[in-house]
């Protein structure tokens, strides 16, 4: 996200530290997650049940808890805050109101604003504060097809 360079005060300051850690949180958790799924060649999301299983050979499984937390159409760079999203199930916008919580900690209005432009940039720093807020595994992105997806990742209880 970009700031505005003549809009330097405290809540800024504070905001571009949270993004730094959340972004390094961010790469750091990726390069382990397609290191640890590397097996794993079929995937499928239970929006129901909010979980991602992966499938690999013979049959190997891992099942993660799934909270869908954005969609996002990369040809308009417009996303949407799965929250806001009456298409997902309410056990699913439930947990993805979480992420509106950064709203008042950071004092960015972005987090409880239902729709925005955003680049994919954009998209990723959003999808890493909610990882980093959420305290999720990582950061699952679906985009086989429009909308793209983005899930913050738990572990199955």
């Amino acid at each position: 996200m970009h700031l505005h360079r003549h809009h330097q005060d405290t809540t800024d300051a504070r905001f571009a530290d949270l993004l730094r850690i959340a972004m390094d949180g961010y790469r750091a958790s990726q390069a382990a997650f397609s290191e640890a799924i590397a097996g794993f060649s079929a995937w499928n999301i239970d929006e129901e049940a909010a979980t991602l299983t992966l499938t690999g050979d013979g049959g190997r499984t891992c099942v993660y808890q799934a909270t869908p937390i954005v969609t996002y159409l990369p040809a308009l760079e417009s996303l949407a805050w799965a929250w806001a999203n009456d298409v997902f199930p309410v056990l699913s916008r439930n947990r993805a109101a979480q992420v509106r919580e950064l709203a008042t900690q950071t004092g960015y209005q972005v987090f409880d604003t239902p729709q925005l432009r955003a680049t994919p940039g954009d998209m990723d720093e959003l999808c890493a504060l909610a990882l980093h807020h959420l305290q999720g595994i990582a950061v699952f992105k679906t985009k086989n097809q429009e909308p793209w997806v983005c899930y913050v990742l738990h572990a199955a209880a």
